[in-house]
């Protein structure tokens, strides 16, 4: 640990000679600067020391909230406190997204981002309250799953090719969790490639669209594959296609987009954890190390084979970079559905 000298050298450094308030203005710069590694240190090596807060950017029962809890159950084991989550739905995910960014920077906060909130987020929001890239320490990817295109089992429909031939006789809505969420891009983009015209129906949480889906007053519905298929495997919707360019084993007979009918469509889904900008580097590598070794339980990943979605964990800085050219990857297909930046 470092530690000052009891007593200064008179030739230690031309500004330590200078008389006056000079003289201590530069003992006290000097003291700063090798106080502040320690102060850092400490921190960190006092990390955790209370409850973690995690704020999933979504209602509960939806697919960022199912993985927080799969994750948030391991991190309880691994870092010795207890982590609550908290769901904060609301505009896409932003509203929980920026609570996260701006939260006391100290390691004791983290929350769920994902795809639609830090690559999708610019393009479809003119005023987004936080930077995808400057207001986050990442921490790991934990996740990646395909999308689904389902309808109501009460509409008379099949397969993607009678949606596209019954939209042309009648207008039919599809349900997402919200505006610029990757769910509604994923509709927009069939609306694009069809040539077709589905209204869009934004819910605060996809577990508010269900009800209404199952009912059939909105027949159809863009979601993960994770929180999608036990209504699926229940027969309360019926998958029409999956966005990947490969089928999912928990879906088998579920045909990709390209197979459907609309060659070149592929749209998958990523979760990562992230801190607010600023949590010390030591307490950004417990973390990454704590998620990335959660990941490799059993349970952990059986639990995601069993939902479809695969296991990704990754460095802070591979989560940075799949940020950084994500987004304008992500501006190309908003402006190819003709989404309009609100």
């Amino acid at each position: 640990m470092h530690s000052l000298p009891s007593k200064l050298a008179p030739d230690a450094s031309p500004s330590v000679r200078c008389a006056g308030p000079t003289r201590w203005l530069a003992i006290t710069v000097t003291a700063a600067a090798v106080l502040a590694p320690t102060a850092v240190h400490a921190q960190a090596e006092a990390f955790p020391n209370r409850p973690l807060r995690f704020i999933v950017p979504f209602a509960p029962a939806g697919v960022s909230d199912i993985v927080a809890r799969t994750i948030g159950v391991r991190l309880q084991e691994t870092l010795g406190q207890p982590v609550a989550i908290d769901n904060r739905g609301g505009a896409g995910g932003t509203i929980g997204t920026d609570l996260v960014a701006k939260a006391n920077p100290d390691g004791h906060t983290i929350g769920i981002g994902n795809l639609s909130t830090h690559t999708i987020a610019p393009s479809v929001y003119r005023k987004l309250p936080y930077d995808p890239l400057k207001d986050f320490a990442p921490i790991s990817m934990v996740a990646t799953a395909p999308n689904l295109m389902a309808a109501s089992a009460t509409l008379p429909v099949k397969t993607l090719k009678d949606v596209i031939a019954l939209s042309k006789t009648r207008s039919l809505a599809f349900a997402s969790s919200g505006v610029g969420t990757v769910f509604h891009l994923a509709g927009e983009l069939v609306n694009t490639m069809a040539g077709i015209d589905m209204v869009h129906v934004p819910y605060k949480g996809v577990a508010a669209a269900y009800p209404e889906v199952i009912a059939g007053s909105v027949p159809l519905i863009f979601d993960s594959i994770i929180s999608a298929t036990s209504h699926v495997k229940a027969g309360r919707i019926r998958g029409l296609a999956i966005t990947s360019s490969r089928r999912s084993p928990v879906l088998p007979d579920v045909p990709t987009m390209a197979e459907a009918g609309l060659p070149g469509f592929e749209l998958n889904f990523w979760i990562g954890i992230f801190a607010p900008a600023g949590t010390p580097a030591p307490v950004v590598a417990r973390l990454n190390t704590d998620t990335l070794k959660a990941l490799q339980t059993a349970e952990v990943r059986q639990q995601f084979a069993a939902q479809g979605a695969d296991v990704a964990g990754t460095s802070p800085k591979e989560l940075l970079e799949l940020i950084r050219t994500g987004i304008p990857q992500m501006a190309k297909i908003v402006k190819a559905a003709r989404i309009e930046p609100e």
